[in-house]
């Protein structure tokens, strides 16, 4: 890019990273999964605590919904355990350079990304995420950023690609518009 760069960032991929990354990219894209799997466990714990079955088929029931409730991001683990493995802790570095056009990605290879090409802006406490599909995402440090402005970071990305940022919540917290916009996610 021989623009002017506006923001720079990087992240040094860690095992921590790209577990957090998968289990990002799973609550931002399988929140209906989620949902349905919360929805089973509850049945099944439901189940064991009124039907009228063995003691022992009780105890499956139960273990197999609490099972459920407390193993939501099991699949993003599975997969980030899995990219881990391939990997061989051969984990990249990643650059970001920001310009007025696109964004440069340099580590393993170097390529501009359009800022039209992301659809999705996702924040945690600690890292920034552009996601250009599923599978592809920009996962940047929010203490790398240089000028170190999230929010005028923010606000830059929101006016170039036209998204909104997105704050996981907790499921418990989701209101009627948040959960309608999980099966309207789901849909697409």
């Amino acid at each position: 890019m021989a623009a002017e760069i506006l923001y720079r960032a990087k992240i040094k991929h860690t095992e921590k990273t790209i577990q957090q990354l998968y289990r990002t990219q799973y609550y931002s894209y399988d929140k209906l999964r989620i949902l349905l799997r919360l929805a089973l466990g509850f049945a099944l714990v439901a189940a064991a605590l009124v039907a009228s079955i063995p003691t022992w088929g009780r105890a499956i029931l139960l273990l197999f919904g609490t099972w459920f409730f407390a193993s939501r991001d099991f699949p993003a683990s599975v997969r980030a355990d899995k990219a881990l493995s391939e990997r061989k802790a051969k984990l990249p570095g990643m650059d970001y350079a920001f310009g007025p056009d696109a964004v440069t990605v340099s580590g393993e290879g170097s390529m501009d990304i359009p800022y039209n090409k992301f659809t999705r802006l996702v924040e945690d406490k600690d890292y920034l995420y552009l996601f250009v599909t599923r599978d592809s995402v920009c996962m940047l440090e929010r203490e790398s950023l240089k000028p170190n402005n999230v929010l005028a970071f923010g606000k830059f990305m929101e006016e170039k690609t036209g998204l909104s940022w997105r704050r996981e919540k907790a499921f418990l917290s989701l209101n009627i518009y948040e959960l309608r916009q999980i099966f309207l996610d789901a849909r697409k």
